[in-house]
């Protein structure tokens, strides 16, 4: 007996060459890194018939045979193991819309949240010593930022976002995710402010406590009864 949506898995065994490469990085350490994590993945059938091109023709089509994310990976040293599950497991979230909790449950800048984080963009250009993961020429007087977003503006990571991970004295930021490209001064970045979800980073920082999504003042579980 099975409770929720029952979903099919599918295994993937992956043994890259030296020479594969995601943007600039080996294709294993890409993996590694979690270029890969929640990647969407498709299995398609296709057909080539002996009219028209024959053999490499594949105008007449293909069948999809699993659509799904990948879930879980593990790697080797020559090898790569991944699973992906259908998007029919996104069935069993138990989510509700709302959650009573203290902390703001809107995505911030949405249609929740209703702050327009352009507002504080800041835009840079790198500086040298820079690479895929620190990048340096980054104002010094960035506190809003911290968890926020940045994104190349030129370069070979033209339109890629990261998520900020933190500050470096002196001016640089590390990302959390490595980008695929290097990164090479004189390369433009933006920077979107983050948010730590709490009533005082709402109130003090973006001003925007009337459209708080948390619940601060709910007692703890301790003290709830």
């Amino acid at each position: 007996m099975v409770i929720g949506t029952q979903v099919d898995e599918l295994d993937i065994k992956i043994y890259p060459e030296k020479t594969d490469l995601v943007g600039t990085t080996p294709f294993l350490e890409a993996v590694w890194q979690g270029q890969f994590d929640g990647a969407l993945l498709q299995l398609e059938r296709a057909f080539m018939g002996a009219e028209g091109g024959g053999y490499g023709d594949t105008t007449a089509g293909t069948v999809i045979l699993f659509s799904g994310r990948v879930s879980d990976i593990d790697c080797s040293r020559t090898g790569i193991e991944m699973k992906c599950r259908s998007h029919l497991e996104l069935l069993n979230i138990q989510m509700p819309r709302r959650l009573w909790q203290s902390s703001c449950t809107h995505v911030f800048g949405d249609a929740m949240c209703l702050f327009e984080r352009s507002s504080l963009a800041v835009a840079f250009t790198a500086g040298s010593g820079s690479t895929t993961t620190v990048i340096h020429g980054v104002p010094t007087t960035m506190t809003p930022y911290a968890q926020g977003t940045i994104t190349a503006l030129t370069g070979g990571n033209a339109g890629y976002s990261r998520t900020i991970a933190n500050f470096i004295s002196g001016g640089a930021v590390t990302v959390k995710l490595a980008f695929l490209s290097p990164v090479v001064a004189g390369d433009q970045f933006q920077l979107l402010p983050g948010c730590d979800r709490t009533l005082a980073t709402c109130t003090n920082v973006f001003n925007n406590a009337i459209h708080f999504g948390g619940f601060p003042y709910i007692p703890t579980p301790e003290t709830a009864v």
